[in-house]
C-alpha cells in the first residue's frame, strides 16, 4: 500500500479516537489531564495525516510512520475501551439493587484504585509513544493541515435498489443462446451430464452472463435443482462436494468422509435434475477433473442435468469436454459507453461536451464491462473538469499498468470518507468469492468501530450508505435479493477483491488485524497474532476447545461456523471488547451466564436449531445494554426484563409469557426496533389495554410484523379486542396474522388503514407489499384490499368459516379508481373449506376495469365447495397457475387466453367436477365457445403441465403438445 492510501485508511480510527476521549474520558478523575493530552496529540497525528494524503512524500519513511502510528493507536483504543468496559460496569451496578455473582465478582476488580493507576500509566506511555511519532512527523516534512470535510454523495443514494445491479449491455442474445442451448439442446443429448463452458478474461463479464442465465432458469421448471459453487483456485472434490450438499439443503455439512457426503448428496438429489453452476475455475489437471465429475456421475443417474463452467484459461475448458466452448469477447466500444451512459445520466439527455469524453473513456475500458461500470460510478454527478481531469490524467497511459486497474484504483480514489475506504479495505478478508450478507457486513463494520452516527443518521444507517456507495461504483456487486427487491448479500469481483487486499492496513503493518480461518488452515494462531487480531471468523470444521481465547485480547468480531462445536470454552469470557458474538453455526444448546458481562456487545447471533433444545436464554442476558442486534430462534423464550435493553433495533421474534417482565408490555420502551418483529403466544394477552402497552403504533421502523396466536386456548377469546390495540404504524410492508379467532378483524384490518389519532383521520397502508393471514378460522369476511396499491402479495390460507369472497373485497370502484390490485404478482387461496363463491367486480356504470393487471402466480388450493370464479382477470404476465381441489364445472377461458405467451406452468388436479374451459361466463350457449386444453392456442414458455384427476375434462391431443414437458398424466404425451 502507498502512503497516500495508507494515511486516507488510517484516517478513521484516529477519528474515532479522538471522539472517544473528548466524549467519554475527559471527566473522569485521575485521568482526564492524560485524556486531554491523548486526544491533543492524536489531532495533531490527525492533520499530519490530511498532509501525507493530499499529496507526494518519500515512499518508505512515511510507511514506518504509518505502521508505527497505526500499531499505537490501535494501542490506544485498547486502553480506551478497557476503561468504557469498567465505566459500564459500573453503570450497571448502580442500576442494580443487587448484582448477580458474576457481576460483582468482574466489577469488583474494576473497584480498585489500582486499576485507575494502571490505566492511567497506560495512556502515560501511550502519549509519550505518539509524542515520539508526533516529533517523526515533523522531521519527515509533514505539516498540520486541516482536511476539508466530505459528504457522501447523496444524489447516488437516492435512486431504485434495482440501480444496484450492474447495468447488463450487449450480452442478451448471448443470454438467450445460453438459455435455449440449457433448455433444448442438451436436453436431446444422450449424456447424464452434458458441459458448457464460458471462457473469458477477468472483468469480461462470465459470472454476470452467467447468473443471469441461471436466475432465467431457476424460475422455470426444466431442472429440479439448481446449484451455484464458486470454485476459484482450489479445485478440490471434497470440497466441492461439501458445497453442493450445502447448496442443496441450506444445512451446514459437517467433516464427514467423500464416501458419506455422495451418499448425502445422492439422497438430496433423488430423482431430480440438476443445474450446477462451476464459477470461475482454475484447475488443469485432468486426474482432479475426473475425480470430481466421475464421482458426481456416480450420484445421480438422471439424465438432463447440465454443468456450466466459467473459466479464464481456455485450457481449463479443454479437460472438461465440454459439449460446447462459449469465448466471452469484449464488448465494443460504442457498449461500454452505453453502460457508462447508464450509469451516469439514466436515461437522461447527456450533453455533447460530456459525451465526447465520455466516449474516450470509454475506449480506455478495453472492452470490459466491469471498467465501464466502475468508470460510470466514478463519473456520477461529476463536473465536466472531473470528467475531463479523469480522461487526461487518471486514465492516460503514463499512468502505467493496464487500464482496468487503474480504473478500479480510480474508484477507491473517489470515495469521499476515510471510513468509507477502511469499510472497503476490510472486505479483504473475505476469500474471493464469497457471499457477504449485507446486514452482518454492516454489524460488522460497526462493531470495528468505522461507522459513526452522525446526528441524522444511526450507524446501521450509515453502514446502509456506505453499501450503496460501493455498490454504485461497482466495488461490490449484489449476489442476492429477497422478493421484494432488497439486497441480502454481496459479493466482490476477484479483481476488486485484488484490490481491497492491496489498499488494505493490514499490508502496512507486521500485525495482522482481520482474519478468516478456513478448514483448510490449521487451527493454530501464534501468540503473538492472536494479540493483535480484531476480526477472527472461525469458518472450519475443526474443534475450539484447545484454542485459549485469552490470547485475543483485542478481539471485537468472533463468528463460529462449526457444528461441531458443542459447548463454549470459558476463555472466551475473556474478551471484553467483544462486539459482534455469532455462534449460530454451532450446536451449542446452552449459553453461559456470563455472557452478560459482554458488556460492549451490539450484536448477538444465536439462532440456531440446537439452542431451541435449551430453550431459554441466561437471565443475565439483560445487562447487555449496548446490544442492538439479537437474533435467536422463534422458540426460544425470553428471559425477564428484555425490555430493558432500549439500544435494541433487531428482535425478530417475541414469544409473550404470562410471568412480570415476560409480558408484551416489555416491548413497549423497545423503540428502536426496526425491520421485523414476529409477536406469538397473543392468546396470553389479558385485554386490549395490556395489548396497547406494546405501543405498536409509535414503532414506525418495523416493516415486517407477524401477529401469532397459539392454538393452546383456556377461557374466553379476546381476540378481536387484542387485535384492535396491536394497529401497526402506516408505514408497515409485510403482514401476517396467524390464528386469529376472532369473528371479524377491527376496523383498521377491515380498511387495511390506521387511525392517525392526533389528526383524528385513517391513513391507508399505502406501502403494504405483502399481507398473510392464516389459519383465522372464526373469521366471516376478508377485509377490502383491491386499492392497496404496492400489495403485491396476498396469501389466504385457513379461513375456513369464509363463504364468500364478495365485492367489497375489491375496494371501492369509481371514475378514479379503474385497477384494482394494481401491483399484485402472487395471489393464493388455501384450505377455505366453506368458500363457495368468488364474487365478480361491481361497476356501477359499466365501464372497464383492470382486475390483477400485474398478476404471476395464481393458486387455488383445497376449496371444495367453490363453484364460483371471476370471469375476468387483467394480467397478461401469468407464468403460474396451479388449481387443486376446488368444485367449479367451468374455468373461465380468459385465465388462460389472456395468459398464453407467458404462462410457464399450468396444474390443474383433483377438480371432479370439472368439464370444461369456457368463455361463455354468464353469457347464452350459444354466444359462447368451449376448448379442450389442447385446442387453445400454443403456450410458446410452457414447461410444465400437469391435469390429474379430473375426469369430466376432454383432453384430446393434438401436435403441438410435442413443445412440453408433460408430468402426471401419460395420455397427454403424444
Amino acid at each position: 500500500m502507498d502512503a497516500k492510501t495508507a494515511a486516507s485508511v488510517l484516517q478513521a480510527p484516529i477519528q474515532s479516537l479522538i471522539d472517544f476521549c473528548k466524549k467519554e474520558f475527559s471527566q473522569i478523575r485521575g485521568l482526564n489531564k492524560e485524556a486531554a493530552k491523548l486526544a491533543a496529540s492524536l489531532d495533531t497525528i490527525q492533520k499530519f495525516l490530511n498532509d501525507a494524503e493530499a499529496r507526494t512524500i518519500p515512499g518508505d519513511a512515511v510507511k514506518s510512520w504509518l505502521k508505527k502510528l497505526e500499531d499505537v493507536a490501535f494501542d490506544a483504543d485498547n486502553v480506551l475501551d478497557e476503561l468504557n468496559y469498567h465505566l459500564l460496569s459500573k453503570q450497571i451496578e448502580h442500576t442494580e439493587t443487587m448484582m448477580e455473582k458474576v457481576l460483582s465478582c468482574c466489577s469488583s476488580s474494576f473497584n480498585s484504585i489500582a486499576r485507575t493507576r494502571n490505566m492511567a500509566l497506560k495512556i502515560k506511555e501511550i502519549n509519550e509513544n505518539l509524542e515520539s511519532i508526533n516529533k517523526e512527523a515533523t522531521d519527515l516534512g509533514l505539516v498540520g493541515r486541516l482536511a476539508d470535510q466530505p459528504a457522501l454523495d447523496i444524489a447516488t443514494l437516492e435512486t431504485n435498489s434495482y440501480t444496484h445491479d450492474p447495468i447488463f449491455i450487449g450480452r442478451d442474445d448471448v443470454v438467450s443462446e445460453t438459455v435455449d442451448m440449457l433448455t433444448n439442446s442438451i436436453t436431446t443429448d444422450e449424456k447424464s451430464v452434458s458441459i458448457l463452458a464460458i471462457v473469458g478474461m477477468g472483468g469480461l463479464g462470465k459470472t454476470t452472463l452467467t447468473r443471469k442465465v441461471f436466475n432465467r432458469l431457476k424460475n422455470g421448471t426444466r431442472f429440479g435443482s439448481h446449484i451455484w459453487v464458486h470454485v476459484s483456485s482450489n479445485f478440490d472434490a471434497l470440497t466441492l462436494f461439501k458445497k453442493i450438499l450445502k447448496e442443496l439443503t441450506r444445512d451446514q455439512v459437517e467433516g464427514e468422509s467423500q464416501q458419506e457426503i455422495l451418499s448425502k448428496l445422492e439422497k438430496a438429489l433423488k430423482d431430480k435434475t440438476y443445474l450446477l453452476i462451476l464459477d470461475d475455475v482454475w484447475n488443469e489437471d485432468l486426474s482432479e477433473w475426473d475425480d470430481f465429475i466421475n464421482s458426481l456421475l456416480g450420484v445421480s443417474c438422471v439424465k438432463g442435468n447440465a454443468i456450466v463452467v466459467t473459466t479464464r484459461k481456455m485450457a481449463v475448458a479443454s479437460i472438461v469436454n465440454p459439449l460446447h466452448t462459449h469465448e466471452l469477447k469484449g464488448l465494443s466500444k460504442e457498449d461500454c459507453w452505453s453502460i457508462i451512459r447508464a450509469k451516469t445520466f439514466g436515461e437522461g439527455n447527456v450533453p455533447s461536451d460530456f459525451e465526447a469524453i465520455g466516449k474516450s473513456i470509454a475506449r480506455r475500458c478495453q472492452g470490459l464491462p466491469l471498467a465501464a461500470n466502475v468508470a460510470g460510478g466514478v463519473l456520477r454527478n461529476k463536473p465536466e473538469e472531473k470528467w475531463r481531469s479523469i480522461e487526461e490524467k487518471w486514465l492516460s497511459p503514463d499512468e502505467g499498468g493496464d487500464n482496468i486497474t487503474n480504473i478500479l484504483r480510480l474508484s477507491f480514489d473517489n470515495l469521499s470518507l476515510p471510513s468509507l475506504k477502511k469499510c472497503f479495505a476490510y472486505c479483504a478478508m473475505f476469500p474471493k468469492g464469497s457471499q457477504i450478507m449485507k446486514q452482518e457486513l454492516i454489524e460488522m463494520w460497526m462493531a470495528e468501530g468505522f461507522l459513526q452516527a452522525d446526528g441524522r443518521d444511526d450507524m446501521e444507517s450509515v453502514g446502509e450508505k456506505f453499501i450503496n456507495v460501493l455498490l454504485h461504483n461497482s466495488l461490490l456487486q449484489v449476489s442476492n435479493r429477497d422478493y421484494f427487491g432488497n439486497v441480502e448479500s454481496c459479493g466482490m469481483h476477484d479483481l476488486v477483491h485484488d484490490l481491497a487486499c492491496s489498499v488494505s492496513s493490514s499490508s502496512n503493518s507486521s500485525r495482522v488485524r482481520y482474519k478468516t480461518l478456513e478448514e483448510d488452515e490449521s487451527s493454530r494462531i501464534p501468540k503473538e497474532m492472536a494479540k493483535s487480531l480484531r476480526t477472527l471468523l472461525l469458518t472450519s470444521e475443526g474443534d475450539i476447545s484447545d484454542i485459549n481465547f485469552s490470547d485475543f485480547e483485542s478481539l471485537h468480531v468472533l463468528r463460529v461456523d462449526s457444528q461441531v462445536i458443542k459447548e463454549l470454552p470459558s476463555s472466551i469470557q475473556k474478551l471484553i471488547h467483544l462486539r459482534d458474538f455469532d455462534i449460530s453455526k454451532t450446536e451449542i444448546e446452552v449459553l453461559p451466564d456470563w455472557i452478560g458481562e459482554f458488556f460492549h456487545l451490539q450484536t448477538l447471533r444465536v439462532d440456531s436449531r440446537w439452542l431451541r433444545i435449551g430453550r431459554k436464554l441466561p437471565s443475565t442476558i439483560k445487562y447487555l445494554i449496548n446490544l442492538r442486534h439479537l437474533y435467536i430462534d422463534s422458540r426460544v423464550e425470553l428471559p425477564m426484563g428484555i425490555g430493558r435493553l432500549t439500544s435494541l433495533q433487531t428482535l425478530k421474534y417475541f414469544p409473550v409469557g404470562d410471568q412480570n417482565g415476560c409480558k408484551i408490555e416489555e416491548l413497549g420502551s423497545l423503540n428502536n426496533l426496526k425491520g421485523e418483529l414476529k409477536i406469538r403466544n397473543l392468546e396470553r394477552v389479558h385485554d386490549k389495554e395490556e395489548a396497547g402497552k406494546a405501543n405498536l403504533f409509535k414503532k414506525s421502523k418495523i416493516l415486517k410484523l407477524g401477529l401469532k396466536w397459539g392454538d393452546d386456548r383456556e377461557g374466553e377469546r379476546n381476540d378481536e379486542d387484542v387485535l384492535e390495540s396491536l394497529q401497526p404504524h402506516s408505514d408497515l410492508r409485510e403482514l401476517e396474522i396467524d390464528g386469529f379467532n376472532g369473528k371479524r378483524f377491527p376496523l383498521w384490518t377491515q380498511k387495511m388503514s390506521v387511525g392517525d389519532a392526533p389528526q383524528g383521520s385513517w391513513v391507508i397502508l399505502n406501502n403494504l407489499m405483502s399481507l398473510t393471514l392464516i389459519n383465522c378460522r372464526e373469521c366471516e369476511e376478508i377485509p377490502m384490499l383491491g386499492q392497496l396499491p404496492n400489495l403485491k402479495s396476498l396469501v389466504l390460507w385457513g379461513l375456513r368459516n369464509v363463504k364468500c369472497i364478495n365485492s367489497s373485497f375489491y375496494g371501492r370502484v369509481n371514475k378514479d379508481t379503474r385497477i384494482v390490485f394494481p401491483a399484485l404478482e402472487r395471489f393464493e387461496l388455501k384450505w377455505m373449506a366453506k368458500l363457495a363463491e368468488w364474487a365478480e367486480i361491481e361497476i356501477s356504470d359499466g365501464s372497464e376495469v383492470k382486475l390483477f393487471p400485474r398478476l404471476q402466480h395464481l393458486s387455488i388450493d383445497n376449496c371444495g365447495q367453490l363453484m364460483s370464479v371471476p370471469s375476468h382477470v387483467s394480467s397478461s404476465c401469468l407464468e403460474c397457475l396451479s388449481i387443486f381441489g376446488i368444485g367449479v364445472e367451468c374455468l373461465p377461458a380468459d385465465w388462460l387466453l389472456s395468459n398464453s405467451e407467458t404462462l410457464s406452468s399450468l396444474r390443474i388436479t383433483n377438480c371432479p367436477n370439472l368439464r370444461e374451459i369456457s368463455d361463455r361466463w354468464g353469457e347464452e350457449e350459444s354466444e359462447g365457445r368451449s376448448f379442450t386444453i389442447t385446442s387453445l392456442p400454443i403456450f410458446p414458455r410452457l414447461t410444465y403441465l400437469m391435469i390429474l384427476h379430473v375426469p369430466k375434462l376432454s383432453l384430446e391431443t393434438v401436435d403441438a403438445m410435442r413443445r412440453l414437458q408433460v408430468d402426471g398424466y401419460k395420455d397427454i404425451d403424444p
